[in-house]
């Protein structure tokens, strides 16, 4: 288990992996930890699909530009945006200790906001949040030692076909590649500097 900046500075995007199965506990544990993601309104738009068959990788592989490391690596997390949270939400603010008062306070403000949105603009918010859980998934993979690359480049409609997804309340968003990476080293991190990117006002 690695520890606090190191969990950070050390994690990179394997693209070449191991022929080795993950522990059932260390692939259980990133899905909690991811589960358990900020989002906003604590609406939690996603669901997450997990894929370790190689036949089910060796398709996936063909939608996602045959990239290699897609069908080699141990498993795929698919992250699923959903674009039914008006449907939920007012359900799910209930479940939170809170006052009926603070309730219709919290509907009264967020709801016009959500109905506001058309289908495009529920796309597009929905994969804001998949990138909070996509951290969550990289980073916690990190700590156990598991190497992992996400993926951009695919044939959204493809796979969203190939899942069966109804297109009016889910979207595929991205896809996380996990294993053990079969890199004799990490390559050297190259970011900007503290100075480059922060600006204290």
């Amino acid at each position: 288990m690695k520890k606090e900046l190191e969990i950070f500075s050390t994690r990179y995007s394997c693209r070449n992996f191991k022929n080795e199965k993950l522990k059932k506990e260390d692939l259980n544990s990133i899905l909690e930890i991811t589960r358990l993601s900020p989002s906003s309104l604590g609406l939690e738009p996603w669901k997450f699909i997990v894929m370790q068959d190689e036949k089910r990788k060796e398709e996936l592989s063909k939608i996602c530009n045959q990239q290699k490391h897609v069908k080699d690596c141990a498993a795929l997390i698919i992250i699923i945006s959903r674009l039914d949270f008006l449907d939920y939400f007012e359900e799910k603010l209930r479940k939170r200790d809170m006052s009926e008062t603070e309730i219709q306070k919290r509907l009264d403000a967020y709801m016009p906001f959500l109905k506001s949105l058309n289908q495009e603009q529920k796309i597009s918010y929905a994969r804001e949040q998949a990138h909070i859980a996509l951290a969550s998934i990289l980073y916690s993979a990190n700590a156990l030692n598991i190497a992992s690359c996400t993926i951009g480049g695919f044939d959204k409609e493809k796979l969203d076909s190939y899942l069966s997804l109804n297109i009016q309340k889910e979207r595929s968003s991205l896809v996380v590649a996990l294993g053990y990476c079969n890199d004799e080293k990490n390559p050297q991190k190259n970011r900007f500097s503290f100075d480059e990117v922060v600006k204290f006002i």
